[in-house]
């Protein structure tokens, strides 16, 4: 559960608080009003970020060769899955394969 706290500033006036009308009847109950929000238990397109999240972390895990320690180091992928509306596919999309070293020509599993 969620707390948004509201707190109510007190009436302002151009007279002194002994001729304010307002201050004869002042609340003494001043304290904050608490209103309770139930939390979204799933929130949509979850699963996506995550899956994005992981594969950029793997890429920057693997940014330079083991081998050379250039940092020369392309991602080879599946074919991609997914197509734009043109059928032109989307960079990214394919199965994260492994990564190989365009200096030394190393290849390793992701």
């Amino acid at each position: 559960m969620s707390c948004l706290k509201l707190h109510w500033p007190q009436t302002l006036s151009l007279y002194a608080p002994s001729d304010a009308d307002w201050s004869s009847d002042f609340d003494s109950n001043d304290a904050p009003v608490i209103l309770s929000f139930q939390r979204l238990a799933r929130r949509t397109g979850r699963g996506p970020q995550r899956a994005l999240l992981s594969r950029a972390r793997i890429i920057h895990e693997n940014r330079c060769c083991p081998v050379c320690r250039r940092a020369a180091v392309v991602p080879v992928d599946s074919e991609q899955t997914l197509m734009f509306r043109d059928h032109m596919p989307v960079p990214g999309s394919g199965t994260l394969l492994g990564f190989e070293c365009e200096s030394c020509g190393h290849e390793w599993d992701a």
